[in-house]
């Protein structure tokens, strides 16, 4: 099976995964929180196209405000408009 796979600069960010088996849509988590922790201007560019803005803040607010470095945090805030992130599970 042939899978969608992100582009090449995203494997440094998703070192944790083997990336043959990487999936756009299967691993999509993974893609985005890699991108707005660790990413640059373009992994950011990258995923807002390739899963829009929505989907994108859907899959942040379910993660705890732990799990993001505090600078992508504020500034995922803004893009994204995300409203209240969990402080605990």
């Amino acid at each position: 099976m042939n899978r969608h796979q992100p582009p090449e600069i995203f494997r440094p960010l998703l070192w944790s995964l083997k990336w043959s088996e990487i999936d756009v849509d299967e691993d999509r988590e993974d893609i985005i929180m890699g991108a707005i922790n660790d990413g640059t201007l373009e992994h950011w560019r990258w995923i807002i196209k390739t899963y829009g803005k929505e989907t994108v803040r859907e899959i942040l607010e379910h993660h705890l405000a732990s799990e993001f470095h505090p600078e992508s945090l504020n500034l995922a805030r803004t893009i994204f408009s995300l409203h209240s992130l969990r402080h605990a599970r």
